[in-house]
């Protein structure tokens, strides 16, 4: 079974550094999934605007992603904060996560040339709430 946690433990964002070199801000919250005690994927919020924030996954385990992982992700950005619109930056080097992003329902809308080194840039992907599969009608079309 996979059970959905806020992000509270320093631990915790030790195992989302390692897979992600993510930079914590002072607005990252986060929501993690565990099966039988072990962290096995995280999702991390940060860069709140007015109506969007940027999102940064880790999955080690593709079990969260069937069991839930992708809807709690969802909820919280979109019910809980009050977002209508999700960022993530991909580098264009990285084919899974470009793949996972755009099987969630991202879309590209800029990319960004060297901007992670020389030869790597930057997929700027956005999934819009009206168009976020891993929320009910109802709650895509709510205000």
């Amino acid at each position: 079974m996979i059970t959905m946690k806020a992000l509270t433990r320093p631990e915790e964002w030790v195992w989302f550094v390692e897979r992600t070199h993510v930079i914590r801000c002072e607005d990252t919250q986060g929501i993690c999934a565990y099966r039988s005690g072990k962290l096995v994927a995280m999702a991390v919020f940060d860069s709140f605007s007015v109506d969007a924030c940027s999102v940064h996954m880790a999955v080690d385990n593709p079990m969260a992603i069937r069991h839930g992982f992708l809807e709690a992700i969802a909820y919280h950005a979109y019910v809980i904060c009050g977002r209508t619109r999700l960022f993530g930056l991909v580098p264009d080097n990285n084919r899974r996560a470009i793949k996972l992003d755009k099987h969630i329902g991202f879309k590209e809308v800029a990319r960004i040339p060297h901007a992670v080194s020389e030869d790597v840039g930057y997929i700027v992907m956005e999934l819009h709430k009206r168009d976020c599969r891993f929320l009910s009608e109802e709650l895509r079309r709510a205000a």
